[in-house]
């Protein structure tokens, strides 16, 4: 090759474009935009995954190149379902489809960027394709036939503007599910690495139908499919986990499954499955949480109640089943071990997970720094990551809370931001939600956190920190309104790993109300639960100042300061109301204590 001469290469191209985005920025330029963003950041972490690089995105365009024609049709597939998931969740007015087209052919390079005529058929099919559909150029039909779970139709030969000649264009879609939703067992592994594709990365869930025991087989039990089907919905407002709708599960009922074929045949990481069993108007519900892949038990639990009102009481299951799965799945659900340094490759969602596992186990400063640092990864690989951004907000605010951080104000900004962008990327996201009540609460800004901590309770009523944000957020001016919240909370998830923050709260609402034996008694509750938390013993300790017992108000402060020896008023003001903060010191004059 001559020197200054264009290299050449063979490669597989994805071209997309927004349909309707003129006139979607008509009508809201910076909605429209945020949408645009968000839309194109999980497109590229998705060519990413399927060992594509976003090559350019300019305008409302995106161009990707691959190696592999079968990567990039996986991926344009899974980018589709993803943006149709993500378009779903928006207002009608403000949903931004795609169409892509793929071709494979030769293309020019220079530099990072590439061009030719490969490109430019890539962009002519794209064309041709509605919203939500992927094309395909013959050359790129020819090597991905009957090597993915696809169905494909002929669209024939299309004129191309700037070709010679008409060209042979396909239309690929997801293949159809088998009568009942569930795959037959013969699509194997490519069709669950499909599905799983199709979430970004993110594991599934799949609720199987509920067991009916001691009934009669042939004959349904409307209870337990209600209980199935309710579950199902409930937990498909997540935007964390994404969930396989019921028909895709109904042909799992009355026969039994091993969970390791579900994960294969639905590409589900976890599954849900129950039974339920009557006795007279009694009824008791089996439900449990497995680790799909290896069948490992990761929750279970039993209710039993009296079936007074049916569907009053398969409420109440439902409600307490998903309150329940939540918190297992965060802080433990297929969360890498701790303690070994990620390795390169350590994708967003592992990151992501894995700063969970951190944060809730987190002892001190080192632990709390860590896992800010592996949210930092998650968004970083994910762009569009909302919850990433909302994670790496509460890690901060923890740290604060803490008094974890060397300059809580930075902390306290960098928190802002973090909130401040997750919410900007979706707004319809609980934990933005949460993190932007969370830092609000921080800030003082009550007016601004209540209507965050409820807007995230009613996009997923099973999200119990968010009852408990909201009672922190009213303690103060709302005691016992605060109280029935956190209170809900409890029932909602009696086993959550933050229980004893949930007491906490209860007792700083007690505090703020004047019922200083109540607050000690809901304090000492927490202390049973986490005696290692220093924020218990700011209470004890300005209670029973305000009690008169000083020996008892001054060995829970000794505590609290050989707990957390950095202890100021100054990072106490940063996480707390100016009316929490005067009840303290009035509390700790009383026994005689001065903070340094």
């Amino acid at each position: 090759m001559k020197a200054g001469s264009p290299k050449r290469r063979l490669a597989a191209i994805l071209s997309a474009d927004a349909a309707g985005y003129s006139r979607l920025m008509a009508q809201d330029e910076v909605a429209t935009l945020r949408t645009l963003e968000a839309h194109r950041g999980a497109m590229a972490a998705l060519v990413r995954q399927h060992g594509g690089r976003v090559v350019d995105a300019v305008g409302d365009n995106l161009l990707a190149e691959f190696g592999s024609v079968v990567d990039a049709v996986s991926s344009a597939v899974a980018i589709q379902a993803e943006i149709a998931a993500r378009n779903g969740r928006l207002p009608e007015s403000r949903r931004l489809p795609f169409r892509i087209g793929v071709n494979v052919g030769e293309v020019i390079v220079d530099g990072e960027r590439i061009a030719g005529d490969g490109v430019n058929v890539a962009a002519r099919i794209e064309a041709l394709a509605g919203p939500g559909e992927v094309w395909l150029s013959a050359a790129a039909f020819q090597q991905v036939e009957g090597k993915l779970e696809l169905d494909y139709d002929d669209m024939g030969e299309r004129p191309l503007k700037n070709l010679p000649r008409p060209l042979r264009v396909y239309r690929a879609r997801a293949r159809p599910q088998p009568e009942g939703g569930a795959a037959s067992g013969e699509a194997g592994e490519g069709a669950a690495a499909l599905s799983v594709a199709g979430f970004a990365g993110r594991p599934a869930i799949a609720v199987l139908p509920f067991a009916s025991l001691g009934g009669d087989p042939a004959q349904p039990d409307h209870f337990a499919e209600g209980l199935a089907e309710d579950l199902t919905m409930r937990l498909s407002r997540w935007r964390l986990f994404p969930v396989i709708s019921r028909g895709s599960t109904l042909a799992y009922r009355g026969r039994p499954v091993d969970p390791r074929q579900v994960s294969r045949e639905l590409g589900v990481r976890y599954v849900i499955e129950g039974s339920v069993r009557r006795a007279g108007k009694r009824i008791r519900v089996g439900c449990e949480l497995v680790d799909a892949p290896s069948g490992r038990q990761l929750w279970a639990e039993r209710y039993d109640r009296e079936l007074e009102d049916i569907f009053a009481v398969q409420d109440e299951i439902v409600d307490a089943v998903a309150a329940a799965i939540e918190p297992a799945l965060r802080t433990g659900g297929g969360a890498a071990p701790l303690g070994h340094e990620p390795r390169a490759s350590l994708d967003a969602w592992e990151s992501f997970q894995r700063g969970w596992a951190q944060l809730h186990r987190a002892t001190g400063k080192a632990d709390a720094d860590r896992a800010i640092a592996l949210f930092r990864r998650a968004r970083e690989l994910d762009p569009s990551f909302s919850t990433a951004f909302a994670a790496e907000a509460a890690g901060h605010c923890v740290s604060i809370l803490y008094q974890w951080t060397d300059s809580p104000a930075e902390a306290a900004e960098e928190a802002r931001r973090a909130a401040q962008r997750g919410i900007e990327l979706d707004e319809a996201d609980p934990w933005a939600q949460l993190a932007l009540g969370v830092v609000s609460a921080f800030a003082g800004d009550l007016a601004r956190a209540v209507p965050a901590f409820e807007r995230a309770i009613e996009l997923n009523p099973s999200l119990t920190m968010a009852y408990q944000g909201l009672g922190v957020a009213l303690s103060a001016e709302r005691p016992d309104e605060a109280i029935r919240i956190l209170e809900k909370g409890i029932r909602l998830s009696p086993r959550d790993p933050f229980l004893y923050l949930f007491h906490h709260q209860i007792a700083v609402a007690h505090m703020m109300a004047g019922r200083y034996e109540e607050a000690i008694a809901a304090e000492e509750q927490s202390v049973r639960l986490r005696a290692d938390q220093p924020h218990l013993y700011r209470v004890l300790g300005a209670c029973y100042g305000y009690l008169g017992r000083a020996d008892r108000a001054r060995a829970a402060l000794d505590e609290m300061l050989r707990l957390s020896p950095r202890f100021s008023i100054d990072a106490l003001r940063l996480s707390n109301s100016p009316a929490l903060v005067e009840r303290y010191l009035e509390g700790w004059r009383r026994a005689g204590w001065t903070p340094p």
